[in-house]
Parts: structure tokens; C-alpha cells; sequence
């Protein structure tokens, strides 16, 4: 990547065929990484919270996951087609300014999710660290994912790639240790207690989490050249969200069968610890950087967005230092929500 810039200067302008490159299987670990972090683990201990066994839930996750994924990977496709984000697509569906609507739900959509993220994050650093100071760990994990989505498009590539092997290498042998060495108690693989309501939120839970991608998924298949397969590019988006937010829920409903009434920090660490003592802490580290990278997914999304608001009403010239400045603007919403959470 020597000829790549070091800091993208696209934002919602065209992407010129003399750019365009990589392939769509880079779209598998981008996919997989923005959905393989503790959160979505969170998101699998709902069902359970409810009352749901582990297979009720493990039945809503993969079912629910499977159907949001659908209209995510779809819309991955567009972007090597068109090579613009895609709510500047979406102008020709919602209007030129009636774009700005939906820009404005995924933005506030986007700063509260980062704000949760944050907060995860930083729990992890005091667990880890045993310094209490959220109000720093913010400052600090905001700046590291600003600062990749500053750097941009194919450093986040880049780097998504790199945290898959580091993921699998962690997360991997500990799911495979959990399901061999794990006691599970008795009734979590039956439908015995099974309930409708438990059922429902977590398959909702598990479908909106994957659909959550849909409105900016594009935005990381533009550069990607205009003869892609459009079968190929949903392939691979498809199979990153589904493998990687399946697979991290699943292991949510395990941890919380497993840890009944637990936290999913301590539940994933106490888990670990079980197999392997003072495992635990490590295995909360190795998942930092994607917690951090998922926050910079998300910041350098709503930036377009943002920039796609403010030209709906007065045409702006789409430069490297406006990207910059709404990136930082997007993240300093999610600090400060960070902070006044706590």
C-alpha cells in the first residue's frame, strides 16, 4: 500500500476509476473485526437476561443475524458500482435535501452507539489497568480512533485485517476451550423453559445490530474497483457481519449461561479464568483495539454523513482538511457523551 496517501482526501466526492482498487475479499475482515468486540458479545446476554436458555437464544441470535445481514450485504454492493458513500446515493431516493433526515437519525444513531463503545472500553482499561479514571481513557481511546479515521479508508482496511488474526488467535482458542472444558448447566441446551417474549428481544436484538450497518456499508466498498462482482462484494460483506456478530452474540449467551447474572467483562473474564487462571485480563486486552476500531468505523461514517447534511444546504468543496475537521467534530460528540454518562 506505498502508493496509498497517508491521509485519505476523498470524502463525498467521486472516486476516481485511477484510484479504485483491492478486492472484495478485503470486505471480509472489515466486516468480521466491526462486529467480532465486546459489544456485540453484550448484545448476545439479552436473551439470557430474560430468562432464555442458551439454545432459545442461540436460535434467536443466528436467525436474527441472518435476516438483518440480508439488506446490509445488499447494500454493500453499490458502493464499486457508484463510488460515492452511499447517502450521497440516497439522494435519489430521499431528495436532495431529504437526505439530510436520514444523515441526521444514522448521525445521532452513530454518537450514541461510540458512546457506549467508549464507556465498554474504558471498563476495559480500568479492569485491566485498576486506575479508575473513565474521563482519561476516553480522551485517550477517542484520540486513537480518531485518529485512524482520520488516516482513513484503507488504514482502516488495513488495520481491520490485522486485528482478524490477532482476533482468532485470542478469541478463537478461548471459544474453542470454553466449548470443550466449559461445564454447561443443566436445561441451557433444552427449550424447556422456552418463552416467546425472551425469544423475540434477543432475535430483534441480534437482526437490528446486523441491519445497523445498512445505511453506510457502502462507504467502505467504494474504492473498490467498478467491475467487482456485485455477487462477490455481498458474499463477503455478508459472511464478515454474519460469522462475526453470530459468532460473538453466541459466545455472549455461552459467558451468560455459564455466569448467570454476570457483567459481560466479568462473565468473559471469569470464563477465561476458569480454564486458564489469570487468562481473563489478557483476553479482555486483545479485545481493546477492536473496540477502538469499531469506534472508528463508526466516526468516519457519520463524518460523511455530516458533510453530506451541510451540502444538501450549501455546496461545500469536499477536501481532506473538512473531512478532518468533520471527523473530529463527530468525535468529539461521542467524548463528551462519554463523559456526561458518567
Amino acid at each position: 500500500m506505498s502508493d496509498t496517501p497517508t491521509i485519505e482526501s476523498k470524502s463525498i466526492d467521486w472516486v476516481p476509476l485511477a484510484e479504485r482498487k483491492g478486492k472484495p475479499s478485503t470486505l471480509f475482515p472489515l466486516w468480521f473485526m466491526s462486529n467480532a468486540n465486546l459489544t456485540t458479545l453484550a448484545t448476545g446476554m439479552v436473551g439470557a437476561a430474560l430468562g432464555a436458555s442458551l439454545l432459545t437464544s442461540l436460535l434467536a441470535i443466528l436467525s436474527g443475524t441472518a435476516v438483518g445481514t440480508v439488506f446490509t450485504a445488499f447494500h454493500s454492493a453499490q458502493g464499486p458500482q457508484l463510488g460515492l458513500p452511499q447517502m450521497i446515493q440516497s439522494r435519489a431516493q430521499f431528495g436532495y435535501r431529504g437526505v439530510v433526515v436520514i444523515c441526521a437519525v444514522v448521525v445521532f444513531s452513530i454518537v450514541g452507539f461510540n458512546v457506549f463503545n467508549q464507556i465498554l472500553a474504558a471498563d476495559v482499561l480500568t479492569l485491566t489497568t485498576g486506575a479508575d479514571v473513565p474521563d482519561l481513557w476516553y480522551v485517550v481511546i477517542t484520540a486513537l480512533a480518531l485518529a485512524l479515521a482520520i488516516f482513513g479508508y484503507h488504514w482502516i482496511h488495513r488495520f481491520q485485517t490485522w486485528l482478524t488474526w490477532v482476533f482468532l488467535a485470542t478469541f478463537g482458542v478461548f471459544t474453542v476451550a470454553a466449548l470443550i472444558w466449559s461445564d454447561i448447566p443443566d436445561g441451557q441446551l433444552g427449550l424447556g423453559q422456552f418463552t416467546w417474549a425472551a425469544f423475540l428481544v434477543q432475535f430483534g436484538a441480534a437482526a437490528a445490530y446486523a441491519l445497523g450497518w445498512a445505511p453506510y456499508v457502502s462507504d467502505y466498498s467504494r474504492y473498490l474497483p467498478p467491475q467487482t462482482s456485485p455477487r462477490k462484494a455481498l458474499f463477503y460483506t455478508y459472511t464478515g457481519v454474519f460469522v462475526g456478530a453470530a459468532w460473538l452474540m453466541a459466545l455472549g449467551a455461552l459467558v451468560a449461561a455459564l455466569m448467570a447474572g454476570a457483567s459481560p467483562l466479568d462473565a468473559v473474564r471469569k470464563a477465561a479464568d476458569d480454564i486458564v487462571p489469570g487468562s481473563g485480563l489478557w483476553l479482555l486486552v486483545a479485545a481493546l483495539p477492536g473496540l477502538i476500531t469499531v469506534i472508528t468505523i463508526n466516526i468516519y461514517a457519520a463524518s460523511l454523513e455530516l458533510i453530506t447534511m451541510v451540502d444538501s444546504f450549501r455546496a461545500v468543496r469536499p477536501t481532506r482538511r473538512l473531512r478532518v475537521i468533520s471527523c473530529s467534530v463527530v468525535a468529539a460528540a461521542g467524548l463528551l457523551g462519554a463523559m456526561l454518562s458518567t
